[in-house]
């Protein structure tokens, strides 16, 4: 029980309150997935904060610091394929934020900034090519906590289309994706575009185990602010 008790302080340790990031492409959909069961994967990546430059203009770096924390962060996510026949699948997702924050000064159990994530997607392969475009629908909030790069929450709508070649234990491809957001900082309302490629490789592991590696970048344009591009990366893995 104590070594239980341990482990959970360290897990709400690392959950430290930060304003939602913004994971895409929601959906990856590299392989058909499993035809009489769900596929669950898990990982960890990056994205921006769209929040941040409303929050905290002055310390906004844009292009000059792409990798400047507010406005770009690491999540971890884990999200559901479930099949529904006829190729076409449902995604259901989980996000929350890796790292630290201003309210762990006053609240004692750090909450963080979370996202969930549903849509659809649709599998077609010809051959050794694979397309399946998607739908997906993304809401997320920090609780108008005082955390990194927030307070605030988002709502969002994205489409995506993986573009996969497949080989033997490996599919390698690219990501297309543009999703629109509105964002609620606070009292201010703002909307904002992201879009942008990502690549994709899904590599078979032996008895159903596989990883996915994720590189790549988007475009971020928002009203009032400068765009700025955002980068990608990522790895996840499921059974």
């Amino acid at each position: 029980m104590r070594l239980a008790t341990g482990m959970l302080g360290a897990v709400l340790a690392m959950l430290a309150g930060c304003a939602p990031t913004t994971l895409s492409p929601m959906a990856i959909r590299m392989v058909p997935g499993r035809p009489d069961g769900v596929t669950p994967r898990a990982g960890l990546r990056t994205g921006p904060r769209l929040s941040a430059p409303l929050q905290a203009p002055e310390d906004f770096r844009g292009n000059r610091e792409p990798f400047s924390s507010p406005q770009w962060s690491v999540a971890y996510d884990a999200d559901l394929l479930v099949p529904l026949g006829g190729g076409t699948g449902l995604h259901v997702g989980f996000q929350g934020e890796l790292g630290c924050s201003e309210i762990e000064a006053t609240c004692p159990i750090p909450l963080p900034g979370y996202g969930l994530t549903m849509g659809l997607s649709q599998y077609l392969q010809l051959g050794n090519v694979s397309v399946a475009p998607a739908v997906m629908l993304r809401g997320a909030t920090d609780f108008g906590l005082g955390t990194l790069g927030g307070p605030g929450s988002m709502l969002g709508v994205e489409a995506s289309v993986s573009l996969g070649v497949h080989y033997d234990d490996a599919v390698v491809g690219v990501v297309p994706f543009y999703g629109v957001h509105r964002l609620i900082v606070s009292d201010r309302n703002a909307t904002a575009t992201y879009g942008g490629l990502a690549l994709t490789g899904h590599f078979d592991l032996g008895d159903g185990d596989f990883i996915e590696l994720t590189t790549g970048g988007g475009l971020v344009r928002m009203r009032g602010v400068k765009p700025w591009w955002v980068p990608i990366f990522g790895i996840q893995g499921g059974p």
